[in-house]
């Protein structure tokens, strides 16, 4: 990402929303993180067609 699309999606102060992320179960955090950045494809495939009704902001 080239700084002008940094500032325009993420840094600008007018458009920007920040969000105060609490981590309760950090176990069950880095379990998904894994599973969604992780090389092994079959885990992350098959967690986006379980959880695909559940989605409410998805960004394409």
């Amino acid at each position: 990402m080239n700084p002008e699309q940094l500032w325009e999606t993420t840094m600008n102060p007018a458009t920007r929303c920040l969000k105060l992320v609490t981590l309760r179960d950090a176990e069950y955090a880095d379990r998904i993180f894994s599973v969604l950045m992780g090389e092994d494809v079959e885990p992350r495939k098959n967690f986006i067609q379980n959880h695909a009704k559940e989605v409410v902001n998805l960004d394409v």
